[in-house]
């Protein structure tokens, strides 16, 4: 029976491409789908992305999705396109706030500062990626949640959807690509999806600033540290000892190491999957 997976992704190369992660998630994906995977891939419509060269179309039930967000409805739309020359699908998730002045430097301005907004933005997609599952009418076995840009979603996940019966018994892994400052969030990030709300030991504690892979560590079934080609991993971890203390203390962590194989890089993704 294939494996149904619904794959989360800041950017996916070629539609954007600013460290490993992006090419990690094309050539993995696309790797799953030739052996018969039922995956899908969602990122952000971000602005310069060209809806003419990439063929994004409509997707009539993606489209004008209410979204509850800071305590406002807004509307969230998702359109569609595949990798070019394969058949993985890819959705795009728009929104004229968030995502559409977006440059290709995507998480900082062009003076080199990082956005203030990094943590709401990608709250945000984390909610409208979760909702997304209900009008496509498919429910995975899997949600992979790539780094800290989805640190938001096993949380969301556990304490907000998994007790719809439409969500019940997905299994949510988180896999760690990059260890930086982006990763620090605020409350007002967590105030918008409202779990600053909830009463649960495995939450960060709240203040103003929180270690978002703390969360996405106490949250998700299975952590997988990721070393593909180009990946400063190893040598940010050593730079970081918090984070190496969170993983040492959980035991669901794989490392992941390609070192220019593919194949065989998608063959350890697949036997942590199936395992879990």
């Amino acid at each position: 029976m294939a494996l149904k997976v619904y794959y989360l992704s800041s950017e996916i190369a070629p539609f954007s491409d600013t460290y490993s992660n992006a090419q990690f998630s094309r050539r993995i994906c696309s790797i799953f789908q030739e052996r018969d995977f039922d995956i899908r891939l969602i990122q952000p419509k971000y602005g310069y992305i060209s809806e003419r060269k990439f063929i994004l179309r409509e997707v009539i039930r993606l489209r004008d999705m209410p979204i509850t967000f800071a305590g406002q409805e807004r509307i969230g739309s998702v359109k569609s396109a595949f990798i070019p020359n394969t058949k993985v699908q890819v959705y795009f998730m728009e929104d004229d706030e968030f995502f559409k002045p977006v440059t290709n430097l995507l998480y900082k301005a062009r003076n080199g500062r990082m956005l203030k907004d990094n943590p709401e933005r990608y709250a945000y997609f984390a909610r409208v990626a979760l909702e997304n599952l209900k009008h496509l009418y498919w429910k995975p076995d899997i949600i992979i949640c790539n780094d800290w840009q989805m640190s938001f979603v096993p949380a969301l996940y556990n304490l907000q959807y998994a007790q719809d019966e439409f969500y019940q018994g997905i299994k949510t892994v988180f896999m760690l690509h990059s260890v930086n400052e982006y990763s620090i969030f605020n409350k007002e990030s967590y105030d918008a999806v409202s779990l600053s709300d909830h009463k649960d030991d495995r939450l960060p504690r709240m203040g103003e600033e929180i270690e978002n892979l703390e969360l996405a560590f106490n949250f998700a079934d299975s952590i997988v540290t990721v070393e593909a080609p180009d990946s400063e991993l190893a040598n940010e971890l050593e730079q970081h000892p918090l984070i190496k203390k969170l993983l040492k203390a959980n035991n669901n962590v794989s490392t992941l190491k390609i070192p220019d194989d593919w194949v065989q890089g998608a063959d350890g993704l697949e036997e942590i999957l199936r395992n879990i």
